[in-house]
């Protein structure tokens, strides 16, 4: 106990000093803070009713930017083209296409919204509304690029609505309209942002519009200020921005407003001062007593803490430390009686089975990577043989019995390097002749595919898996240069880069677009399942599982030929050892 005593001391003598100042301070700022708090609250108020109508306005502001996004739209002009020279037929798969992006303009927005396009030329509306018809008095009515309030009726809720001609000048004369684009989006989007910030910011708030309608957040709560909003239209003009003190609903309040332009309506924002008085005051009462229960209670606290936590985490400590310099055999004795006793129990289970893990995991994760790699291999898809022989029982009946002689040899070649599961190394001289095998076998089926393979010699002796290489050729001919009519070619080089082996295959194929080569790299990241082919993504997690991050299979348009680029990358054998020799060391000392 002699020992605590000090601890115990500077303890109590660090929550005196924390806590005699803070009296002294309270008892200043309880003077002052009733007298400051009005001109806090409305900087406060005024900054969030400002960022609450620019986040208004931003929206707004985009929903006003997708009609000039659509109007620049290729789609747009293709569609109207196509009603003048009534092509029918394109007209209906532009309209389509209109469709589906003004669906996707739509959905981009965070505003629930519809957008639609006027053709006055063949009096259709392309809409995101799926219950609404092509009206020319709206039209007519309509203003060019300005948002108008609309109350609705009793299909539509509150809406605001704008329409934008293109050309923009084009309204005055019809015959030159391409198409008129009409946004608009309904009143229950600013109902959800009043309601998000009534619940960050005290006091009510709701939205007044020229016209004297009301909207706050919540549609029963509209008549509530109603009579709050007529009264301020009645006094005038209300500036674009400003405040004041008044009553409503019989308590002083502190209102500020502001004007949104875009919409031609103001923000209204009220809080009654109580609730900001209140506080203060009831605050100020209890301080005095609560700091003397405090005092108290932080005496009794720090010795009760040193006495239940600061013991048991010292011992705690103490066996972490063993831990860092590798003793896993340290065990905790010391009984403290309270919650802490199981975690010196657990911390006892975890030394042991540390030892367990350390001992045991990094032989199991070997074996289970090795399962896993033989599993992949057994994937490969078996279609190539039942083609080889029905090509070979096709020449057979047509008596070319040289070929049947060559094809027989390159497929006798092939499947005996492929049915070898038992060992999972090659040399990439052995995966190139297996390629050979391969294309010699196609060429005679397709008498139009040529090949090209350079691979430096130096390359040609690393070990690597079996079975990576040729699934990425079958894709080149599967799907690259077999489509595509006339002669095709597959190109196969190799290079070394900063210890890393590169094995690109291009062909001469059509290739694929720079989305469909972006989807297909995320697929073989992706869980392999029915939809996707297993080719490729074996290659891609067996040299991730073999060789970790960096390793894999890349996807890139061909540079030399006008089709696809596959890319085969692995570390070299040496660095892969040395590196996992390193992680295998740090594990150990890490525990």
């Amino acid at each position: 106990m002699k020992r605590s005593r000090p601890i115990f001391i500077k303890m109590t003598g660090v929550i005196l000093i924390l806590l005699i100042p803070a009296v002294i301070l309270y008892t200043y700022f309880s003077t002052t803070s009733l007298q400051v708090i009005d001109k806090q609250m409305k900087a406060y108020k005024e900054s969030q009713l400002l960022f609450l109508k620019s986040q208004i306005e931003s929206n707004v502001e985009r929903l006003s930017l997708s009609s000039n996004v659509l109007a620049r739209d290729s789609s747009i002009l293709d569609l109207h083209i196509s009603m003048l020279t009534k092509d029918y037929y394109r007209m209906i798969e532009y309209q389509s296409l209109v469709k589906e992006k003004l669906y996707l303009q739509s959905f981009s927005s965070h505003w629930s919204n519809e957008l639609s396009v006027y053709l006055p030329g063949n009096q259709s509306r392309i809409s995101t509304r799926l219950n609404g018809t092509y009206d020319p008095k709206l039209l007519e009515r309509s203003d060019n690029g300005v948002w108008r309030f609309r109350s609705g009726d009793g299909a539509d809720a509150p809406y605001y609505q704008m329409l934008i001609w293109d050309p923009y000048l084009s309204k005055s004369d019809p015959d030159s309209v391409n198409a008129v684009f009409e946004v608009r989006f309904a009143l229950d989007n600013v109902r959800e942002m009043l309601g998000h910030y009534n619940l960050e910011s005290p006091g009510h708030s709701f939205l007044l519009t020229a016209s004297g309608e009301v909207f706050s957040d919540a549609k029963d709560g509209d008549a509530r200020y109603k009579a709050l909003g007529a009264d301020l239209l009645e006094e005038g003009k209300l500036p674009a921005i400003g405040n004041a003190d008044r009553k409503v609903d019989g308590q002083r309040s502190y209102l500020s407003y502001a004007y949104l332009p875009q919409l031609d309506a103001w923000l209204v924002d009220y809080v009654p001062l109580q609730e900001f008085h209140a506080p203060v005051i009831q605050s100020r009462n209890l301080f005095y007593v609560s700091m003397l229960v405090l005092i108290a209670l932080g005496v009794a606290a720090s010795y009760l803490l040193y006495l239940h936590v600061q013991k048991p985490l010292s011992a705690l400590i103490r066996g972490l430390k063993q831990f860092e310099i590798g003793d896993y055999g340290f065990r905790i004795g010391q009984k403290f009686h309270n919650e802490f006793d199981y975690m010196m129990h657990r911390f006892n289970d975890m030394g042991r089975e540390i030892q367990h893990l350390v001992q045991n995991v990094y032989e199991e994760q070997n074996r289970s990577r090795l399962a896993t790699l033989k599993q992949l291999q057994s994937q490969i898809n078996p279609h190539f043989l039942y083609n080889c022989l029905s090509f070979i029982a096709a020449c057979a009946k047509a008596g070319h019995t040289e070929t049947i002689k060559e094809m027989a040899f390159h497929l006798g070649g092939y499947y005996r390097y492929t049915t070898r599961v038992e060992n999972q190394k090659a040399t990439l001289r052995e995966e190139m002749d297996l390629v050979r095998h391969y294309l010699q076998i196609y060429t005679y089926r397709l008498e139009r595919i040529r090949f090209e393979i350079r691979i430096p010699d130096e390359m040609l002796h690393e070990n690597v898996m079996r079975l990576i290489v040729q699934p990425a050729v079958e894709n080149a001919i599967m799907h690259g240069v077999e489509p595509k009519p006339g002669e095709g070619l597959v190109r196969i080089t190799g290079r070394m880069e900063d210890g890393w082996k590169i094995v690109r295959v291009e062909d001469s194929g059509d290739g694929l677009s720079d989305d469909d080569i972006k989807a297909l790299a995320l697929r073989l990241e992706l869980p392999m399942d029915e939809t996707s082919g297993c080719g490729l993504w074996n290659v891609h997690q067996r040299l991730k599982h073999r060789f970790g991050p960096g390793a894999g299979v890349t996807l890139e348009r061909s540079s030399t030929l006008t089709g696809l680029c596959v890319s085969l990358k692995w570390r070299a054998e040496e660095l892969l050892a040395e590196k996992r020799s390193v992680n295998y060391e740090s594990a150990v000392v890490g525990g």
